[in-house]
């Protein structure tokens, strides 16, 4: 049964977190205390035994070298330091043997005093007089202190015996020594001074080079623990002492240190966690086993106390469930008072959802009934009916259609992907300027907003100065809120519904008629229409502009273009004249592009027709800026390609006659009358072409072939002036002396000198 009802299953849960959450909370505090306070307790007896230990090893070494000191600064020793010894100084050197093996005080395993004179290179050691080590000396004498324990270095034990040396500089006032005094000792003796401690864990003394100078395992004396990461950790801090976790053998440990201000030595503690664990391990079972126990009890007395006070919610919710007939499968997917609360709210909320979704549907279904009534597309019988449905209550003797176009895009923070949101924006504005009485609806269509206006207006003068101010509004509110600037169309007035679709066409015929006055403009149709359509093209100014399209001048045509443009938008037309008038010049435009034997290729029209692409255009500047970009241009560059190429082709067929004929009596009027143009002509394709006149290029080439016969031949003067049509050898070589200032003669004696050379 608890399976199958969810307060029950709720009732019991809460029950049982009222009673086990103490409980829980209870003994998982109380494990982290005790475990927290035995570490506690662990460390700082760690901590007190590094204490102790390093004030024990200290002592030791303030001892040696406070002795040290005292022997170096003895009146023997700064006597003889700067002196030579010999062997026949025996007695003096007997003594200084006997003060340098008392200088221990306690039994060490491994001590080694030296007695060095640096300025004398000789050396006293308990044993023996011998030499000074020069690299020893100058390794002492560079350290900057004046006494020093030295570990890690130059002494450092090779056999990983943890070798130290205490170094006293003689005399210690000054900075270049006399001598020295080097006292060794192993790092076992050291080890020695370590207490011994019946806690886990292992106790180490590092030198300042992370070298192990002693601990508690023995094998560890002289190891190296740099690449260690807890001690490269400790190493990098900069505290005197502390406490790290970090793993050690696999295992995490906890490792306490303290760095000495003494010798900069650091003494360690490493301990595992395990081990520091074990009895709050301990506590912590013995306190899950009794919370264990009492979360048994607690959920016992839950279970039963809850089942108790669900029966009287059962009876109820099994009651609920027979009344609404379920069937008996879903009875288990149901909470008891849930079930009981949907039951009652169902119906207002099915009622609820069906208002929505029909108010969602309302505004879609009245858009597409106001553009089937404005298209023409309902009967006049059912307008009344349709008109109910819009909730049009007013009477209007008078009403007209206003449309509401975007002029332009350019110029404006938005771009042309934003249109639709922009038109949707105005349409707002417009609702927001209109109330019932004098507007039915405003609907979006074919990039138009196109507003219903209506009203009782005694006249109809009246009723359109009251269109003319709502239109004005529509025109300022959405250039100051969107900063976009728009045109108003607006259709005759008319006293039935069932001419709006006639009104609906006039007023997009008015927007046309932006192309004549501009952005931003109101149209009433029947103004537009006024005129009695009087069509005056130009076509003199027509015939100027063609002929500057074929001289391909660009500035002429630019200049008549604009001229044209300013002098048929000025003339008083109709609509459909203006529209003739463009398309009437475009076509003679590309009539000439279509004599040049290729087409014009005009690449925006974005699949759509030339002329439909020319009739979209809404305004006379945009009229003049695409005849002018789109197809004046396109057709004067095509003209000058073209007309080029037919004057490389006529200068290379003259200069292929001058190279082929040069040597016959070859004319302009010859050339012009074979080529069927005037010899004028000729003469000026050739010299824009070629840069030269005919008669210069054909001089040129013959005096060309004159020295190449020259150099090549063993022809005589006379007979290469008959051939290159000189009347006289004397005129041959007056002009090759002209151009080459030396004589054809001489030309050719110097070209056959050179050639010998």
């Amino acid at each position: 049964m608890i399976r199958e009802t969810r307060y029950l299953r709720r009732l019991i849960g809460f029950g049982l977190l009222i009673g086990m959450l103490p409980v829980t909370l209870l003994g998982f505090f109380s494990y982290k205390g005790w475990s927290s306070n035995i570490q506690e307790k662990v460390n700082e007896a760690n901590v007190q035994l590094l204490q102790q230990t390093q004030m024990t090893v200290e002592q030791m070494l303030k001892t040696l070298q406070h002795s040290a000191v005292r022997f170096a600064n003895s009146p023997t020793v700064n006597t003889w330091i700067d002196k030579p010894l010999t062997f026949q100084d025996f007695r003096l050197i007997d003594d200084i043997q006997t003060d340098l093996t008392a200088l221990s005080g306690v039994q060490m395993e491994m001590f080694k005093p030296q007695l060095m004179s640096t300025s004398m290179k000789w050396a006293v050691t308990p044993e023996e007089l011998g030499t000074v080590s020069v690299e020893d000396v100058e390794y002492y004498t560079s350290q900057p202190d004046n006494s020093y324990w030295l570990s890690g270095g130059r002494e450092a034990a090779a056999d990983g015996s943890g070798e130290v040396a205490l170094v006293v500089k003689i005399p210690l006032n000054l900075n270049t020594p006399t001598g020295l005094l080097v006292v060794r000792i192993s790092g076992r003796d050291i080890n020695k001074l370590l207490l011994k401690n019946s806690q886990p864990g292992t106790v180490m003394v590092l030198d300042n080079h992370c070298r192990v100078l002693a601990a508690a395992d023995e094998t560890m004396v002289g190891t190296d623990l740099q690449a260690v990461p807890y001690v490269r950790t400790i190493s990098g801090t900069n505290a005197s002492n502390g406490y790290i976790e970090s793993e050690v053998n696999g295992d995490t440990a906890g490792i306490s240190f303290i760095k000495s201000r003494y010798n900069g030595w650091t003494y360690l503690s490493v301990i595992s966690i395990k081990d520091i664990t074990k009895e709050s391990t301990m506590i912590g079972w013995l306190t899950l086993g009794v919370s264990i126990f009492l979360l048994i009890v607690i959920a016992s007395i839950a279970c039963v106390i809850s089942l108790r006070m669900y029966k009287p919610v059962r009876g109820l919710y099994d009651l609920v469930i027979r009344t609404a007939g379920m069937p008996e499968t879903n009875k288990r997917a149901q909470d008891e008072f849930g079930f009981i609360s949907e039951r009652i709210s169902r119906l207002d909320n099915s009622k609820n959802r069906l208002a929505e979704q029909l108010n969602r549907q309302i505004e879609p279904l009245n858009d597409f009934l106001m553009i089937r009534l404005i298209q023409g597309e309902i009967r006049p019988r059912e307008i009344a009916d349709r008109l109910k449905m819009l909730d049009y209550r007013e009477s209007w003797s008078s009403l007209c259609i206003v449309a509401v176009q975007i002029d332009t895009m350019d110029g404006t923070p938005y771009r042309e992907g934003d249109k639709d949101l922009m038109l949707f924006a105005i349409k707002n504005i417009v609702n927001e300027l209109s109330t019932q009485k004098n507007m039915l609806r405003s609907v979006l269509t074919d990039q138009t907003v196109v507003a219903i206006l209506g009203g009782n207006e005694e006249s109809t003068e009246h009723f359109k100065n009251n269109v003319y101010s709502l239109a004005e509004s529509f025109q300022n509110a959405v250039k100051q809120y969107l900063r976009l600037k728009v045109s108003c169309g607006i259709s005759r007035a008319y006293a039935s519904f069932a001419e709006l679709p006639r009104a609906y066409e006039e007023s997009m015929d008015a927007l046309k008629y932006r192309v004549k006055l501009g952005h931003e403009s109101i149209l009433f149709i029947e103004d537009m229409e006024a005129g009695e359509g009087r069509l005056a093209y130009p076509e003199h100014m027509e015939s100027q502009l063609l002929d500057a399209i074929k001289r391909t001048d660009y500035e002429q045509a630019h200049l008549l273009l604009n001229e044209w443009i300013e002098v048929v938008f000025n003339s008083e037309m109709r609509l459909d004249e203006y529209q003739i008038s463009l398309v009437r010049l475009l076509s003679q435009i590309m009539r000439v592009s279509q004599d040049s034997g290729e087409p014009l290729r005009i690449m925006d029209l974005e699949s759509k027709s030339i002329i439909n692409k020319l009739f979209e255009l809404s305004t006379k500047e945009e009229i003049r800026l695409w005849f002018t970009h789109s197809v004046l241009d396109p057709v004067i560059r095509l003209l000058d390609e073209r007309r080029s190429e037919k004057y490389r082709d006529i200068a290379n067929e003259v200069i292929g006659m001058i190279h082929e004929e040069y040597t016959t009596d070859l004319t302009l009027e010859v050339c012009a009358e074979r080529l069927h143009y005037h010899p004028s002509y000729i003469w000026r394709v050739l010299r824009r072409e070629a840069g030269i006149s005919f008669s210069d290029y054909l001089s040129q080439y013959r005096l060309k072939v004159a020295k190449e016969w020259l150099e090549q031949t063993d022809m005589t003067i006379t007979e290469i002036a008959e051939k290159l049509q000189y009347n006289k050898a004397q005129n041959f070589i007056r002009y090759f002396k002209k151009n080459e200032g030396i004589s054809p003669g001489k030309y050719r004696e110097a070209f056959r000198q050179d050639s010998i050379s």
